[in-house]
């Protein structure tokens, strides 16, 4: 992808996220950065990651504040380009860049460039590369001009009112929910009744089926959609810091507190919070989210006086709360306060009808993300997926359409750039780990108590050491990504779901591509 691909995504592109992937795409071809990213800033100062490149999936809508990162705060502040050269600076994406689970070597390359629209700040673009040096061929000038490409795609967006903030970016067809089945009318129906009130909500329903689209679609079609939509996982914050992570705590309120902060609930003021796996909260912090939904009141941690809140809260859950209260692990009142109206989104396997038009959904997302003319499917393979089980729902939908297309791509040897894939029967075998889609004449994995050898027959010595599959294995499948991406090492490691720096050295030892010379002094 050429400059000329990212100037043209601002006028080709149907939508801002669309256009920025692609000029981010462009950057990333033009230099050694492991991980892209385009932040945008809300009305209460905050920045979240609206489109990324090398950073986890989950790094999407995260949100930023900027007074607790000391990187992002000077970019915000900053008239231009601004590359990051103190290490003792935490990086705000360690632990989020893929093929690293742990925290960013303190010595790599780090740049941002603020965006601006109209005198104002719109948001940041951000670089990061591993190497040290990664970023040295890219000049100020050349990051001024994709941020101004990414401040022009930014506009995209620009309507009669503000911009939504961080963490509430519109689902295609403005928070429409896809799928045409009686159970998908029905809760389409029960949003619409919903979305103006300021009710709490309840949305139930198994893992993966699609929870946080009912929470956006109430937040999106209410008179609270310009203001913020907060995300909050409630499985993921640890036990010890829930109170502080809801309500905010003051400085020196317990170690390690060594600034005031604000909770999810003030940076939700005006708009809504989602708290997510809600069924997860201690008692402890069960007791001021009550007192949060019944007075409008919070208290952060170390504080003496509340504070007035003013927040719609959407909550979620896949545990039957009625058993939480009658075992003493959920509060009678707050499940009361929260059941006024439960919204029961119902597992894919009871609503196969919708699949079809998720599968068509998740297709246009990757075809976009990989610069794709279109994804689409023969009858044997949407047929296939339909069948399905999908235990982990539409989450696991999605994931199994994703690698079907990455199949495709190293089938055929090519990249997705400006082509159409048409994805097929074999490209979604195996999708369902569960064996609804097992290729046929596929060993049978033997359960414990069960014979696993005819009788009379002894098992058969492995073809070869583990240690060798293993390896074999692991050459084709760098091999294949190299292939596909036509050599490029950013491009192989999205598709193999590393860093590029990981993807490079992996290739350069499996003698896939020859060693880069060494420097001269």
């Amino acid at each position: 992808m050429t400059l000329l691909d990212a100037v043209l995504s601002l006028s080709e592109a149907p939508a801002r996220d669309e256009a920025l992937l692609r000029i981010l795409r462009a950057l990333a071809q033009a230099t050694a950065a492991d991980a892209l990213s385009v932040l945008t800033a809300a009305e209460d100062g905050s920045v979240g990651v609206a489109a990324q490149i090398g950073l986890s999936p989950a790094a999407l809508g995260l949100s930023f504040n900027p007074a607790e990162h000391p990187r992002l705060r000077r970019a915000t502040l900053a008239a231009g380009p601004i590359r990051f050269l103190d290490p003792s600076e935490p990086d705000p994406y360690s632990g989020w860049l893929l093929g690293s689970a742990g925290e960013i070597h303190p010595i790599h390359a780090c740049m941002a460039v603020p965006l601006r629209v109209q005198g104002r700040l719109a948001g940041l673009l951000t670089l990061d590369a591993c190497d040290p040096h990664g970023l040295r061929g890219l000049r100020d000038e050349d990051a001024r001009m994709f941020a101004g490409l990414c401040a022009g795609a930014l506009r995209l967006d620009v309507g009669p009112g503000p911009a939504l903030a961080a963490g509430a970016r519109r689902a295609d067809g403005g928070g429409a929910l896809p799928g045409g089945s009686a159970a998908m009318r029905r809760i389409e129906r029960e949003i619409a009744v919903l979305a103006p009130l300021s009710v709490p909500v309840l949305v139930t329903g198994e893992t993966g089926v699609g929870k946080e689209l009912v929470a956006r679609a109430l937040h999106e079609r209410s008179p609270r959609a310009s203001r913020a939509l907060v995300i909050v996982n409630c499985a993921a914050i640890p036990a010890q810091l829930v109170e502080s992570e809801l309500f905010g705590h003051r400085k020196g309120a317990f170690t390690g507190a060594t600034a005031a902060r604000a909770g999810r609930f003030e940076a939700a003021h005006g708009g809504t919070i989602f708290l997510d796996e809600i069924g997860e909260l201690p008692l402890a912090a069960q007791a001021q989210l009550l007192r949060a939904l019944q007075e409008g009141e919070i208290q952060p941690v170390g504080e003496d006086r509340a504070r007035r809140v003013e927040a719609r809260v959407v909550a979620a859950t896949n545990r039957d709360l009625r058993r939480e209260v009658a075992e003493g692990r959920f509060r009678a009142d707050l499940f009361h306060r929260l059941w006024v109206y439960p919204i029961c989104v119902p597992p894919l396997r009871e609503r196969r009808e919708d699949i079809p038009a998720l599968c068509e959904r998740f297709a246009a997302e990757i075809a976009a993300e990989l610069g794709a003319a279109r994804v689409d499917f023969d009858e044997p393979a949407l047929r296939a997926l339909t069948e399905a089980g999908w235990p982990g729902n539409v989450r696991e939908l999605k994931n199994a359409v994703e690698r079907a297309v990455l199949r495709r791509m190293m089938a055929e040897g090519t990249g997705a750039a400006g082509r159409t894939l048409v994805l097929r029967r074999e490209d979604v075998d195996d999708a369902d780990e569960h064996g609804a889609l097992a290729r046929p004449g596929a060993p049978r994995i033997e359960l414990p108590g069960e014979r696993p050898w005819p009788a009379g027959e002894p098992p058969g010595a492995p073809a070869e050491p583990l240690v060798e599959a293993l390896e074999r294995a692991r050459r084709e499948a760098f091999a294949r990504a190299f292939r596909a991406a036509g050599g490029n090492a950013a491009m192989a490691g999205r598709l193999l779901g590393v860093s590029r720096s990981f993807a490079y050295k992996e290739a350069v030892r499996l003698g896939l591509i020859p060693a880069p010379e060494p420097r001269r002094r």
